[in-house]
């Protein structure tokens, strides 16, 4: 750890750095950029607390990614919420205890652990196996998670979890339904920052605001539904003011068609479209068990992507804010063929070109053909990329292609697939393109190393400079961890090369050289040796310094 001496005792222009332990000699440094900055410091004495927690980092190598949860057993099933001041939240399913209970931990822009012991554990499930839950964060900063809980019966749960780590809604989170009905729980946002729950309860959607102090904002949760049919919560998002929007899967019988609807409620919890639903995709049927995301346009309207069967094709609708439909009455297919199954689409937005962009994975039926492939609506819902849009993975002969993806990498749409010539032996792949389609990489970018990759994250990291996570599971069966890479602009891996920003936020302040006193002495190939001499020291310290932000 590291002690760094206040300007009163140090002098104004000077400042003392100890590292506490060994020899605890003083290193005294000038800081003349430093005048009237007391506050930037004192900022870094956190960080480099902070410092002594983590065990990884965001890195160049794609074989060596950064370790964001490991144990024993089971860590699955990761969501990813951006921090606006920068860095990220990671929730996911923690089995080293004798059950799945979800954890969080807060990530900063290098992907390093703030919080010890790995984050913190939101709650005892008392659950042997996994099903669905929610992360979202509130307007004060603060991760929520919503889940099961089957301790004194079954129930909905929702917990807080404040920036520095702590549970801010009681040991075991606040009760919002205790049923045996209840299942399917989901976590979101309104437009203005309230966290949002919601669940499927007796065949019903659910969806309820909760108060900063993690209480019920309405009298009772606001239901989605439609005549007898079953409607089953898919989605939260957020709206415009305070508004969420929530999807469902819309079913009469268990074997008959599955479509999608959506309904936008206010901040009291009145229901702002026409009281049948916005009807996004009516004609045909969802595969069995499949409950689509959508995303928010940042406007209060939503973008939704999704795949039908008989045949395996994929769509595309937009939504705006008084829920008229965009892209048509049943959505945009991304091609006009269907000669190949196209499926597990995902869908991005660019509010500068108002684009929207759209992945999935390809197949030849009956063979072992696969790719990938993306396309890019304009807000009439217009093929820009043309009637197949393009195959940013190849089809080719291999075991399996899956998990395509797609994220804004600043102003590009970026892509991503996981493709496996043999079991266990999987690459996931990163393609950038323009606006017009053409690739902006000379080849793909390997995100990965040869191995297990499961389910993945691929989402726009907050702040500058621009980047996108990956954020995968891998391992055993039974033993898994949950892996990440950062992704940025250029096509490289890791920690973007910047003058002295080495937490990626685009300024260069106290928590900077909090990072750099954390690994003092450090070598062999540490992103924060900035003068690449192979240890980090004062040298390093002096580039920083010269680059730091008035």
């Amino acid at each position: 750890m590291w002690w760094i001496c206040p300007f009163s005792l140090c002098g104004d222009n000077y400042l003392q750095i100890q590292r506490l332990g060994g020899d605890r000699v003083w290193h005294t440094v000038s800081m003349q950029p430093f005048n009237a900055k007391t506050g930037a410091v004192a900022a870094t004495v956190a960080m480099c607390m902070a410092c002594a927690n983590a065990v990884a980092q965001f890195t160049s190598d794609p074989n060596a990614p950064d370790v964001l949860a490991a144990g024993t057993n089971d860590q699955v099933q990761s969501k990813v919420v951006n921090i606006p001041t920068g860095g990220f939240y990671m929730s996911w399913y923690d089995n080293s205890t004798g059950g799945y209970d979800p954890w969080v931990q807060r990530y900063d822009a290098n992907g390093i652990g703030l919080w010890p012991n790995k984050g913190v554990r939101v709650l005892d499930t008392n659950f042997s196996s996994t099903e669905d839950y929610g992360l979202t964060s509130d307007a004060a900063g603060n991760a929520v998670i919503v889940t099961r809980s089957d301790i004194g019966g079954l129930k909905i749960i929702a917990q807080a979890v404040s920036p520095s780590g702590v549970l801010l809604w009681g040991a075991n989170g606040v009760t919002l339904s205790a049923s045996s009905a209840v299942n399917a729980p989901k976590a979101g946002r309104a437009g203005d920052g309230a966290a949002v729950a919601g669940w499927t309860e007796s065949s019903r959607a659910k969806v309820m605001r909760l108060t900063p102090e993690g209480t019920a904002a309405w009298a009772t949760a606001a239901t989605i539904s439609d005549g007898t049919a079953t409607t089953f919560l898919s989605d939260l998002q957020p709206g415009d003011g305070g508004t969420v929007i929530a999807s469902v899967v819309r079913y009469t019988t268990f074997t008959g068609a599955k479509t999608i609807q959506a309904q936008k409620f206010s901040s009291t919890g009145v229901a702002q479209w026409a009281a049948t639903n916005v009807r996004v995709f009516t004609t045909g049927s969802l595969q069995f068990g499949n409950f689509p995301s959508f995303i928010s346009d940042g406007e209060g309207g939503a973008i939704f992507s999704w795949y039908a069967t008989g045949p395996l094709q994929s769509y595309a609708q937009w939504v705006t804010p008084t829920g008229a439909l965009r892209f048509g009455t049943n959505g945009a297919g991304v091609t006009a063929t269907t000669t190949l199954e196209r499926v597990a689409p995902t869908a991005a937005y660019d509010p500068t070109l108002r684009r929207v962009y759209v992945s999935w994975n390809e197949h030849v039926p009956n063979s072992s053909i696969y790719g990938s492939g993306g396309q890019s609506f304009a807000e009439d819902g217009t093929r820009l990329w043309g009637d197949t849009g393009v195959t940013f993975s190849p089809t080719a002969t291999t075991y399996e292609e899956t998990q395509a993806r797609v994220a804004m990498l600043g102003e590009f749409p970026t892509f991503s697939s996981v493709r496996s010539p043999a079991y266990g032996s999987q690459t996931a792949r990163a393609y950038s393109y323009d606006s017009l389609g053409t690739p902006r990489w000379a080849s793909p970018v390997a995100l990965t190393g040869v191995g297990f990759v499961g389910r993945m994250v691929f989402m726009a990291a907050s702040g500058t400079p621009a980047g996108v996570h990956a954020i995968w599971e891998s391992g055993a069966v039974g033993d898994t961890d949950i892996l990440g890479a950062r992704l940025n602009v250029d096509g490289s891996l890791g920690i973007p090369s910047v003058c002295g920003d080495l937490n990626g936020d685009g300024i260069v302040n106290g928590a900077d050289l909090g990072l750099l006193l954390g690994a003092w002495g450090i070598a062999n190939g540490s992103p924060y040796d900035l003068n690449h001499d192979g240890v980090i020291d004062g040298a390093d310290l002096g580039l920083l310094l010269g680059c730091w932000t008035n």
